[in-house]
C-alpha cells in the first residue's frame, strides 16, 4: 500500500468546513452586493439593466448581509484562529479512487515499469474566485465556469484515442504473452528504446494549437482561490485524477491579512507522497492579500515494489501581477529556486530515481516584452529549461501568447474551442484576442484593458510580437532531462478563463 503525503488533521479540516459553511450566508450576500457594482466589458452597453439591478437587488442583499452580520462577527475570528492552527500543514490532500482510476493505475504502473510510458502535464489559470473578483477580470458565473472547466478537462481525458488504443494493445499483448520477456527479447527491446531516445533528442519540438488536452498525468492550476467554488472543479477532476492537493495557504497578518489563499492546486493520476508549500516573502499591492508561493509535490511513478523506485517532482506557482516598476517577480523567482531545491534535497532518498522535475504556472512575465527582460534573463531559466524559447528575448516561431484580451475574449467567434483555435492559428487575427509581447510597463490598464494595434482604417497590423505575450510556463529541470514529444496551446477552456492553458508530452529516457 502506497503511503500518501500527510494532510491536515481531519478534526481541524472538519472544523474549518463547519465555520466555512456557517459563514457562507454572509459571504454570499456580501459577494452578491458588491457584484452589483462591478461592470464587465460585456455589460457596458446594458447600463439600464445594471441600474435596475442595483435599484431592486441592492437593498435586498444589503438587508440580508446585515441580518447575517452577527454570525460574521463571531465566527470569522474563530476561522482565523483555525487557519493559523493549520499552517503546519497548509493544504488539503484529497484522495478519491474509482473503479476507472484503479484500472488505469494498473496499466500506468505496468507501462512505467517497462519504460513504455508517455507522461502528460498541463498548467491552467482558471480564475475561480468570488463573483465580484471574477467580474473584475470580466468573467461571470463562477460556479458554472468551475463545473464546466472540470467537465471539459475530464471529457478530454476519458475520450483520448491514443491512450485507449495503447491500453487495448496492452491487454492483447498480456493475453497472448503471459510470460516475461526472455533475456534476448529484453536486449532487443532495450536496443530499440535506446535508438528511439537518441532519435528523439535530435528532433525539434514543433508546438501546436489544439482544441483538446492531451492525456494528462498532472494538471497544475492557478487562481483556484475560492473554497466554495473549487468544490465543483475538484469533484469533476476526481473522476480521472485520484489525488488532488488544494486549499493551499499560509494565513497570517504578515502573509495575506487572513484573506485569500495561494489559489494553487495540483491534480495527479499518481500517488502524491510528499507536499510542501512556501509562501513568498516579497509581494506588493494586492499581493499583500494573497498567500502566493510555491507548491511542491513529490509523486510516485510506477509500482512501489522495486528496489530503486521512480519518483518525480512538480512545482506550481503564480508570480506577482501588475508589478509596475518593481522587481517583485525576479525576487519571487529567487525564492522559488531555493524552495524547490530544499524540498528535493529534504525528500529525496538513496533508493529513488528522480525521473523529472517540473516548474510551471502563471509567471506573469513573457520572454519578449521590454519590461520583462530582467526576468527573461533570470537564473531560474538556467536551472529549468523553457523549451518554447530560443534565448532570452526570443521565442521559437511557433509560440503564441497565453494572456487573453479581456475586452474581446467572450466574443462569439472565440467562444468555442474550435473558434478560438481558428483565431489563434491566424497571426493577424490572433492579435485581437491575445496581448502583444511588447509591454513597456506592467499595469492593469495596459494588460487588462489594452487594445490591439490598428492602422488608420481600423485594420489589425501584423507585427512579429503581436499576440505573443506568453506568461503560462511549463519548464523542465536540466539535471533530469526528458524527451519532449509535444507542446500544446490548448483552447478547450474557451470563454471560461482569460488564459490559454499549456500542456506537454514527454518520455523519460
Amino acid at each position: 500500500m502506497v503511503k500518501c503525503a500527510k494532510s491536515a488533521p481531519k478534526v481541524l479540516v472538519w472544523l474549518l468546513h463547519g465555520t466555512r459553511w456557517i459563514l457562507y450566508p454572509s459571504y454570499f450576500t456580501f459577494n452578491a452586493l458588491i457584484s452589483l457594482f462591478v461592470v464587465t466589458f460585456q455589460e457596458e452597453d446594458k447600463l439600464l439593466r445594471i441600474f435596475l439591478r442595483k435599484l431592486i437587488l441592492g437593498p435586498v442583499y444589503a438587508g440580508l448581509f446585515t441580518l447575517f452580520l452577527p454570525f460574521l462577527i463571531f465566527f470569522l475570528p474563530l476561522r482565523c484562529f483555525l487557519v493559523v492552527l493549520r499552517n503546519k500543514t497548509p493544504y488539503v490532500l484529497s484522495v478519491r479512487h474509482t473503479a476507472l482510476t484503479d484500472r488505469e493505475t494498473q496499466y500506468q504502473n505496468e507501462l512505467i515499469d517497462s519504460n513504455d510510458y508517455k507522461f502528460g502535464a498541463g498548467t491552467a489559470n482558471l480564475c475561480i474566485m468570488s463573483e465580484f473578483l471574477s467580474r473584475m477580470n470580466h468573467l461571470t458565473d463562477v460556479d458554472e465556469r468551475s463545473q464546466k472547466m472540470g467537465e471539459r478537462i475530464v471529457v478530454s481525458q476519458l475520450f483520448n484515442d491514443e491512450w485507449n488504443k495503447k491500453v487495448l494493445k496492452r491487454k492483447v499483448v498480456s493475453q497472448n504473452s503471459p510470460g516475461i520477456l526472455s533475456p534476448a527479447d529484453s536486449g532487443v527491446v532495450n536496443k530499440v528504446n535506446n535508438n528511439v531516445h537518441r532519435i528523439l533528442k535530435k528532433w525539434t519540438v514543433e508546438g501546436d494549437i489544439t482544441t483538446k488536452f492531451n492525456r494528462l498525468d498532472f494538471i497544475m492550476v492557478q487562481e483556484a482561490w475560492s473554497s466554495y467554488h473549487n468544490k465543483m472543479l475538484i469533484d469533476e477532476l476526481h473522476k480521472v485524477f485520484p489525488y488532488v492537493v488544494h486549499d493551499v495557504s499560509v494565513h497570517g497578518f504578515g502573509v495575506n491579512r487572513f484573506c485569500l489563499s495561494s489559489g494553487l492546486l495540483i491534480a495527479s493520476r499518481h500517488p502524491i507522497i510528499e507536499i510542501d508549500f512556501k509562501p513568498f516573502k516579497n509581494f506588493i499591492l494586492h499581493g499583500k492579500l494573497l498567500s502566493k508561493g510555491l507548491l511542491g509535490v513529490k509523486v510516485l511513478l510506477g509500482s512501489d515494489t522495486s528496489e530503486r523506485r521512480k519518483v518525480g517532482y512538480l512545482f506550481n506557482t503564480h508570480f506577482q501581477s501588475y508589478q509596475g516598476t518593481e522587481c517583485v517577480i525576479a525576487q519571487q523567482m529567487d525564492e522559488s529556486i531555493v524552495s524547490a531545491r530544499q524540498f528535493m534535497e529534504q525528500t529525496r532518498h538513496d533508493n529513488e530515481q528522480v525521473m523529472f522535475s517540473i516548474m510551471s504556472g502563471d509567471f506573469n512575465c513573457d520572454n519578449l516584452s521590454p519590461c520583462d527582460q530582467g526576468t527573461a534573463n533570470h537564473e531560474l531559466f538556467n536551472v529549468y529549461e523553457d523549451i518554447a524559447r530560443i534565448r532570452p528575448g526570443m521565442d521559437k516561431p511557433w509560440t503564441i501568447g497565453t494572456e487573453m484580451r479581456q475586452r474581446y475574449m467572450l466574443e462569439p467567434a472565440v467562444s468555442t474551442p474550435e473558434g478560438l483555435k481558428a483565431a489563434l492559428d491566424d497571426p493577424v487575427l490572433r492579435q485581437r484576442y491575445v496581448v502583444d509581447g511588447d509591454i513597456e510597463l506592467q499595469s492593469k490598464e495596459v494588460l487588462a484593458a489594452g487594445l490591439p494595434k490598428v492602422d488608420a482604417q481600423g485594420n489589425l497590423i501584423c507585427r512579429q510580437e503581436g499576440g505573443r505575450r506568453r506568461i503560462d510556463y511549463i519548464t523542465l529541470h536540466k539535471d533530469y532531462p526528458v524527451n519532449v514529444e509535444g507542446y500544446h496551446f490548448v483552447t478547450q477552456l474557451a470563454s471560461l478563463t482569460d488564459h490559454i492553458p499549456v500542456a506537454i508530452e514527454f518520455t523519460c529516457p
